[in-house]
């Protein structure tokens, strides 16, 4: 799913140029592959997270989108959720992996590195009274806890 510079454009006809010091940024896309979805479980969890982590992405980018700017690109390869039994046997985990690629405009600014978020990396995006332990893997609060791990994470590279 592509979203050139149409985040850009909404969000920073709405907003302020980007503050000095921090990189400009014109497009935020993100691309799963279905075929990497582990169960159906997280086929059904999963279903909008292109959409989701490149909104979660410009929304903290929202003071630095500009016209021209870097390219974040983003190649998820491993969406999957552990069910109880691979999970206390230790086969299996929750985690949302891929491919980042930050393509800064000039020679050699350009960053490549791979991405994994685990459930214990997104427990930071727990309400304060909820634990791994209480949120269940197939709700709402662990998916947006899992993309809001993942898109901290990147926008801390760019900034």
């Amino acid at each position: 799913m592509k979203r050139y510079a149409s985040i850009a454009a909404l969000i920073a006809a709405t907003t302020a140029s980007a503050a000095l010091g921090q990189t400009a940024v014109e497009e935020v896309d993100v691309t799963a592959d279905v075929t990497v979805i582990e169960n159906i479980e997280a086929a059904q969890a999963w279903s909008g997270v292109e959409a989701d982590l490149e909104t979660a992405i410009a929304e903290r980018l929202v003071g630095q989108l500009e016209e021209r700017g870097a390219r974040i690109l983003i190649d998820l390869d491993t969406l999957s959720l552990a069910n109880s039994f691979e999970q206390s046997v230790g086969i299996g985990e929750h985690e949302l992996s891929g491919d980042v690629t930050i393509r800064v405009p000039g020679i050699a600014n350009n960053e490549n590195y791979t991405l994994t978020v685990s459930a214990e990396q997104a427990t930071a995006f727990f309400p304060e009274d909820m634990t791994f332990d209480t949120v269940a893997v197939d709700s709402d609060l662990f998916y947006r806890a899992m993309v809001d791990a993942f898109a901290e994470n990147v926008v801390g590279k760019v900034q």
